[in-house]
């Protein structure tokens, strides 16, 4: 099979059981992957806007206006109204904040265990490839 196949066919194989045992971790608190890298987002970089998360996630904004909205439901977000009342501004809440902690343990220690024996420097190579081809689409 020729490499960038190979690339590929890999990619597949691993991206629904990773899926699925991601959300198996994140039932405990009532989210999924989509929810869980929108507070991910949000920790990172700060508060943003439906907009600016829809178009980071490349998921349509009545898509992100739901699953915000069940975020605000969970307690874990806030939406306040920008300067502009049609602008609403997601952040996470005190409650967030704490799930987002308890979560990333959880995964950090999954993540970990799914990439022991791989050294650091192979795995910076498949996240710059990743990205890069990301890039692409």
């Amino acid at each position: 099979m020729e490499p960038y196949k190979q690339l590929f066919n890999e990619y597949i194989n691993m991206y629904r059981p990773y899926i699925n045992r991601l959300n198996g971790l994140l039932t405990s608190f009532n989210l999924t992957t989509a929810q869980w890298s929108i507070m991910f987002l949000i920790f990172r970089e700060g508060a943003k806007t439906i907009g600016d998360i829809s178009l980071h996630q490349n998921v349509e904004k009545p898509t992100t206006t739901k699953l915000v909205q069940k975020l605000v439901e969970l307690g874990y977000v806030e939406i306040q109204v920008g300067s502009d009342k049609r602008v609403k501004i997601v952040q996470l809440s005190d409650e967030g904040l704490n799930v987002y902690g308890q979560v990333r343990v959880k995964i950090d220690h999954f993540q970990r265990d799914l990439s022991e024996g791989i050294s650091d420097e192979e795995r910076l190579v498949v996240a710059r490839v990743l990205k890069e081809i990301s890039s692409k689409l």
